[in-house]
């Protein structure tokens, strides 16, 4: 696996339309499930306008651009990243694996023997808490060599300097720069464990130091890292044989490195790898005992951001599925136990408009307009949340909702009746919260069918709604037949009703682009209640 410069990438993945391929040649580059997208992967859950890679510095970076199911590398969902050769990025459900042959500024390779240097010192992470928890800072001796004491107090500020980082990659970089400052070190890279693979996150060398020449990581060092969760301290070994299994972790000629393992949960999440160059400089146990320790944090650190992510990404999921949901729809969405992916389903539309509106604005004021809409809309929208309807958008003083998706609900037409007759009832109780405005009445029409349910609309903007000959039926059995305060439904709804509800045959009628008559059925109210 390697880091590659800009013109050496191509990305491969596999959609609808089969196994495809498509090299990064210019930039910034969107990826989404429009055709208009650079990189057009045709899937329900990619997002319309899903992410972008674009250069910095010479650096690529994927970025996620508030997409609906995320950006993910490994199990941790990321805002922004270096983008690597070797790495498998997560787009909802589709895997992106990131491939370069030319241009390799930075190689970490886990397949290479290279004899010379071998382990001199090593500690498990797991023991080193321990001993870090019950080993105060006032137990540090005074001497010149880092005992675990001065270890914690030497990084107890950097905690926050870490928690503090904003994306993955500040966090990582954050990580090594505290390494450079409080080790004799040269260089240091942080990568993340993305299935059997290590994927470089952060790399920084001091000034002065020659950082092009590629990096490999030893698999037998490597090895006992991630499989042991153990800390190792690597020396030039020329003179032990006994040791020459063990490789070097960087194709250089080092004198001495260190890797400590990242952990959560108790599984290794990634490594931090810290050498040296320069032939003064060598590291010991004491020195061991700090990259532990830095270890530690950075988990600390990777864990606080993953964390904060999942929060914000829900907290913005959760506004926007809550502008449209019922909120039980809305936890089970959250929960993944009903998807918004677009699908052809049976469902019921509801058109709802208000009777004579623009008359009645004509005699208010635009902001009592306003608040007139926003009040009978909450309410209306409440009653549509209680049958678990889902809100398809408001249109002036009209408002249009549907149901049996994005979860099937067998009684969709059911719920849907119930809740234009409480919408009708509804709204004559505000009215008469409200003397001061005029007469109110509403008109509400419904139809039940096949229709197109997902995210339409542009790059810049789209709605889940819903399209098809259902959905126009029902506008045209609210806009030409329903009178004012009445609830007016099509044959395939009157059907799933009869057993519930008193209705009333009216006459077949011709609707507006259909060839067809449509048999209209007007709803009374309950069976053995008053009629609403």
């Amino acid at each position: 696996m390697s880091l590659t410069t800009p013109t050496s990438l191509i990305l491969r993945f596999r959609d609808l339309k089969g196994d495809q391929e498509v090299s990064l040649t210019s930039f910034p580059m969107v990826i989404g499930r429009s055709s208009s997208c650079d990189v057009y992967i045709q899937d329900d859950t990619i997002s319309r306008n899903h992410a972008r890679i674009y250069e910095k510095d010479g650096v690529l970076l994927i970025e996620d651009l508030d997409s609906r199911n995320g950006v993910q590398v490994g199990n941790m969902g990321i805002t922004a990243m270096p983008l690597r050769e070797g790495m498998v990025l997560q787009l909802g459900s589709i895997s992106v694996l990131v491939e370069g042959s030319t241009g390799s500024v930075f190689n970490i390779q886990i397949d290479h023997d290279l004899p010379g240097q071998g382990v001199l010192d090593s500690q498990i992470i797991d023991d080193f808490e321990k001993q870090l928890e019950s080993h105060p800072v006032s137990d540090a001796s005074g001497s010149s060599s880092i005992g675990l004491g001065v270890a914690l107090d030497l990084f107890k500020n950097a905690a926050e300097t870490l928690l503090t980082r904003s994306n993955l990659v500040e966090v990582a970089q954050g990580a090594i720069d505290l390494a450079l400052r409080s080790l004799p070190v040269d260089r240091g890279f942080l990568s993340l464990v993305e299935g059997e693979s290590l994927i470089p996150c952060a790399s920084r060398s001091r000034e002065g130091i020659d950082s092009e020449g590629p990096m490999q990581l030893s698999s037998t060092i490597a090895k006992q890292v991630l499989n042991e969760r153990r800390a190792v301290l690597i020396q030039d070994t020329d003179m032990m044989s006994d040791l020459a299994a063990a490789q070097s972790i960087i194709q250089m000629q080092i004198q001495s490195a260190m890797c400590a393992p990242l952990l959560h949960e108790g599984e290794v999440v990634g490594i931090l790898y810290v050498d040296c160059v320069m032939s003064k400089k060598r590291l010991g146990k004491d020195h061991l005992d700090v990259i532990c320790a830095l270890a530690l944090m950075a988990s600390s650190a990777l864990e606080q951001f993953r964390l904060q992510h999942a929060v914000e990404e829900e907290k913005r999921r959760r506004k926007d599925l809550s502008c449209r949901l019922s909120p039980n729809v809305v936890e089970r969405v959250l929960a993944g136990k009903a998807q918004l992916g677009s699908k052809e389903t049976e469902i019921s539309v509801l058109f709802a408009d208000m009777v004579g509106f623009t008359t009645i604005s004509e005699n208010l004021s635009p902001r009592e307009v306003v608040d007139l809409l926003n009040t009978l809309f909450e309410e209306l929208t409440d009653e549509i949340f209680k049958e678990d309807g889902t809100l398809d958008k408001y249109v002036g003083d009209a408002l249009i909702a549907f149901f049996g998706a994005p979860e099937k609900q067998p009684d969709h037409a059911v719920r849907a009746v119930r809740s234009g007759l409480a919408m009708q009832s509804r709204i004559q109780q505000v009215a008469a919260m409200h003397p001061e405005w005029p007469p109110l009445n509403m008109r509400i029409g419904i139809n039940s069918g096949l229709a197109v349910v997902g995210d339409i609309g542009s790059i810049q903007r789209s709605d889940y709604t819903v399209i098809g000959d259902t959905v126009n039926i029902a506008s045209r059995l609210e806009s030409q037949v329903a009178a004012a305060g009445e609830v007016v439904v099509g044959p395939d709804t009157a059907r799933e009703c009869i057993d519930l509800f008193e209705l009333e045959q009216l006459p077949e009628t011709p609707l507006k682009g259909k060839k067809r008559m449509v048999q209209p059925w007007r709803i009374l109210g309950h069976k053995n209640q008053d009629s609403s």
